[in-house]
């Protein structure tokens, strides 16, 4: 965000990006694992764009477990570059995880901004 911003406009913000957020269509569980598997619960893969030149296609796994001994409100993480992609995992409590997505969030509009001149959020908004 620029930094002429107020705290009082980043927690709008904040609020507005929370809410969008919030409301948004989620996506789908790409596997729901039945309640007798090692993992029981929801997983979503997201697969990376692979690279001009690039060969190997790059997978992050997003799980929750729901048996009803383990579930205990964490996410789990495996990125491509884990030491074992789709084994091994990183907790992240919910919270964090939430964090996480509003700053990947915060990112690719910047990224956005920089690399295609398109408009970032604060000055979409300043517009209307």
């Amino acid at each position: 965000m620029a930094d002429d911003l107020t705290l009082g406009e980043i927690r709008r913000e904040l609020q507005r990006l929370t809410s969008m957020a919030g409301s948004a269509e989620r996506p789908k569980p790409t596997r729901i694992n039945p309640p007798d598997h090692q993992w029981p619960g929801h997983e979503w893969d997201l697969r990376e764009m692979t690279p001009q030149g690039g060969t190997k296609e790059k997978v992050w796994v997003i799980r929750t477990v729901d048996e009803q001994n383990t579930a205990d409100g964490l996410v789990y993480v495996s990125t491509p570059e884990s030491m074992y992609p789709g084994i091994d995992f990183v907790p992240l409590y919910a919270s964090d995880a939430r964090q996480l997505a509003m700053a990947l969030l915060a990112a690719a509009d910047r990224a956005d901004h920089q690399a295609l001149d398109i408009p970032r959020l604060e000055d979409r908004r300043k517009a209307s």
